[in-house]
């Protein structure tokens, strides 16, 4: 029994098989630490998706809202895009809810909930069998202010049926322009002003100038026939004289007292006042700036000075017979006076930019604009009277601030047309008769030329920092209108038929949706 104790002693004293215990201990604790950092690693990247998902229901809702409406549908779309981003069993997750609803200290603003639980895998050793994750989103449409100028092909072609049939396509694009003012209507206290310029081979913006923007004197095509003889003989050799009319073409130079539209009187002032303000005051191009009245010379390419320069005001006397003839001003397009003409016309009336009190007037103006479909498409003339009216430097710069009430004013085209070029060089357009007034300089055919001239007004618009959209209707080819706009999604296609939600969603697409938190 004595040697029992030193055994026993030896054996409390042995730590050798300690460390298997502590091992065997530690094991549970262990597994739980490693298993948290899993667990939450899966809990954080599930709570993104939560909130990518939560972030696009209240964009896509606050979207789909008509000014502060929150409806039904509204609600609904929230939940299509929360669902299309989080789709119920994403990692496992349970106990889904998401929820969103108008501020009530905003009605501009909505605000979404969303939660979750994360089923634990390791940590369920500790008896924690899931991780609640919850997220929030606010979304507001704060569009600051926007000036849109809507360039408006009402050439002849636009009087066909689309392809699909049904109507014609001036009909559907007054059934569809007016989608843009409902994507654009808010009660944020935004200003948004629309300008229309509706376009041909030509533009009516002669009520939107000043007297002394109008040429006095302009040149004219003057044809005339004119007996011409030559000296032949006969099967006998005879000599004998054979005369034929033949048509001879000139310019002539007509004052403004001898024009058709002429009233009594000589008063200059008081007939070009006529001109401008008679609904049908359409107008010849200038030259381009640099280039003088005779040769009579429009480039291929538009320059910012083509756009901005003014001319210099007139001075006119007491029987308004002064003036000063300037390149700097525009023609008027007299088709009584013209001739060599195969067709000529003029389109309605362009609005300045202004604001509109409701869809019914704004529909309305649409109407007006559209209300003459004629002629050719100059795609070049309507782009570059767009830019002349939303311009900041040029003859309406008065009206166009860079802001109002320290807030920005945002700038856009919205060009639409059927894509149809058609420049007959016997059309009277704003470029005179091309075949007998030769006035569009460059390279290439006469269609070349102008198209030459359209991308450069796209690209100089572009530079201005004017955002351009581009909607090409029940077109084939697209490829010489699509790169005016300012990027691939800028630029929109129809066949008529969804022309209306096209304007809209650009409409939308305008105003600055942002996430708010």
């Amino acid at each position: 029994m004595q040697t029992a104790r030193p055994f026993l002693t030896r054996l409390a004293r042995d730590v050798t098989g300690n460390t298997l215990a502590l091992a065997a201990a530690a094991i549970v604790p262990f597994a739980i630490l490693v298993g948290s950092g899993v667990d939450f690693g899966v809990a954080y990247m599930a709570r993104g998706k939560l909130q990518n998902a939560c972030d696009a229901g209240v964009l896509a809702a606050r979207q789909a809202m008509d000014g502060t409406n929150f409806t039904t549908a509204v609600e609904e779309e929230a939940e299509r895009f929360f669902e299309f981003n989080f789709p119920k069993g994403t990692v496992g997750a349970t106990d889904l809810e998401f929820e969103v609803d108008q501020d009530d200290a905003d009605d501009t603003q909505l605000i979404g909930t969303a939660s979750a639980s994360i089923p634990t895998s390791l940590m369920r050793i500790a008896g924690i069998n899931e991780l609640p994750i919850s997220v929030q989103c606010d979304a507001k449409r704060d569009m600051g202010h926007n000036d849109i100028l809507l360039v408006l092909d009402v050439t002849g072609s636009m009087a066909d049926a689309p392809s699909n049939g049904g109507g014609t396509k001036i009909g559907r694009l007054r059934d569809g322009a007016a989608g843009i003012f409902r994507g654009l209507e808010s009660d944020d206290g935004s200003i948004i002003r629309f300008g229309i310029v509706p376009y041909s081979h030509t533009v009516n913006v002669a009520r939107s100038l000043r007297n002394h923007h109008i040429l006095v004197q302009q040149p004219y095509v003057r044809r005339w026939r004119e007996e011409q003889c030559e000296w032949k003989k006969d099967w006998r050799g005879n000599w004998y004289q054979s005369c034929n009319d033949v048509w001879m073409t000139g310019t002539k130079t007509v004052h403004i007292k001898d024009s058709s539209w002429s009233t009594k009187g000589d008063n200059i002032a008081a007939k070009i006042k006529k001109f401008r303000e008679s609904g049908w005051g359409c107008i010849e191009e200038r030259p381009s700036v640099g280039n003088s009245l005779s040769p009579y010379q429009i480039n291929s390419t538009i320059s910012r000075a083509d756009i901005d320069s003014m001319a210099p005001t007139t001075s006119l006397d007491e029987a308004g017979n002064t003036f000063i003839q300037s390149p700097l001003q525009f023609g008027r397009y007299d088709p009584n006076v013209q001739e060599g003409e195969s067709q000529d016309g003029c389109p309605a009336e362009a609005t300045p930019l202004q604001t509109y009190d409701d869809e019914d007037d704004f529909q309305e103006a649409i109407d007006d604009a559209t209300s003459r479909v004629t002629g050719g498409t100059y795609h070049d003339v309507g782009m570059l009277w767009a830019t002349r009216f939303i311009s900041r430097t040029g003859l309406f710069s008065a009206t166009n601030p860079t802001e109002r009430d320290g807030v920005p004013v945002n700038q856009h085209i919205v060009f639409m047309t059927d894509g149809m070029l058609d420049t007959g060089d016997t059309l009277y357009s704003a470029h005179g008769i091309e075949r007998f007034q030769s006035r569009t300089q460059g390279g290439g055919t006469q269609d070349e030329r102008h198209l030459a001239r359209f991308a450069s007004a796209c690209a100089l618009a572009r530079s201005m920092g004017i955002t351009v959209w581009v909607i090409a209707l029940d077109v084939a080819n697209t490829s010489n209108v699509k790169s005016c706009a300012t990027s691939n999604e800028h630029f929109y296609t129809s066949d008529g038929s969804d022309l209306e939600e096209v304007f809209e969603e650009i409409g939308r697409g305008i105003g600055n949706l942002r996430l708010t938190r």
